[in-house]
């Protein structure tokens, strides 16, 4: 029991994992009532357990084993064993996206596990940096969204990474300026890059979304007028930036 339970682990993980242990001690068995009444004594823990129980003072053996009396304990309310262990699923799949009715349904994909990494992050926030520091928080974070929906789209690399360096041999035409206009990419403004960082974080975790933005995987600056706008929707426009998504599902 305690080598199981030994190690980093969340309390809800311990806890999923003392629910499958029985203790061998007697006094740790859940009686069984016979019309009212049981052929066996009741740890003192189990009996405070009973609705309007008087406090019962434990035994000093049963400190070590509080754990198993809480797998024992039932959840308040309806969360079951199986609703603790659904939560923490979910928790793990990350954050899905909250779809508009005119949203694709691939952005409603998790993220994989690598985009939390520290490369990837050091990726999409140097993307921000480079994209729209002159921008607030908001239109940083828009830029952001774009970059990680792409990642989620099929026809996109699946790497924050791979999306943000797409087509870098192509001077002046790959997917996002800075990564191809032959000029090197230095941070100089520490201020800006730690904001943007922060901001990579919030998106990627889910903690922004911004639902006008939705599952936009395009946008450029007010000032310029690129021939793929007009065969794209037009869905927001946030500081110098103007946001598309394709038509009818399309995945590019």
């Amino acid at each position: 029991m305690r080598t199981a339970l030994a190690g980093p682990q969340s309390a809800e993980s311990r806890v999923l994992r003392a629910m499958s242990f029985r203790s061998r001690k007697p006094d740790f068995q859940p009686a069984q009532a016979e019309e009212g009444k049981s052929d066996r004594p009741v740890s003192s823990r189990f009996a405070a357990l009973a609705p309007n129980a008087p406090p019962v003072a434990g035994a000093a053996g049963e400190k070590e084993d509080e754990l198993l009396t809480l797998a024992y304990a039932p959840a308040p309310g309806p969360r079951s064993k199986s609703a603790v262990f659904d939560h923490v699923l979910k928790r793990e799949q990350g954050f899905i996206p909250p779809l508009g009715p005119k949203d694709h349904s691939w952005a409603a994909t998790p993220l994989p596990v690598a985009a939390y990494s520290k490369k990837e992050q050091s990726c999409l926030a140097t993307a921000i940096y480079f994209e729209a520091r002159g921008e607030d928080e908001k239109g940083q974070a828009a830029v952001a969204q774009v970059i990680l929906n792409r990642v989620r789209n099929p026809a996109y690399p699946n790497t924050i990474c791979g999306v943000v360096y797409q087509n870098q041999s192509w001077k002046n035409r790959c997917q996002f300026s800075f990564a191809c206009d032959g000029i090197e990419d230095r941070v100089i403004e520490r201020r800006a890059y730690a904001v943007a960082e922060r901001i990579a974080h919030k998106v990627t975790a889910g903690e922004t979304w911004i639902q006008a933005v939705g599952s936009a995987t395009n946008y450029h600056a007010t000032y310029v007028k690129p021939r793929w706008a007009k065969a794209m929707e037009r869905v927001d426009k946030i500081g110098r930036h103007i946001f598309y998504r394709t038509f009818a599902g399309g995945w590019d």
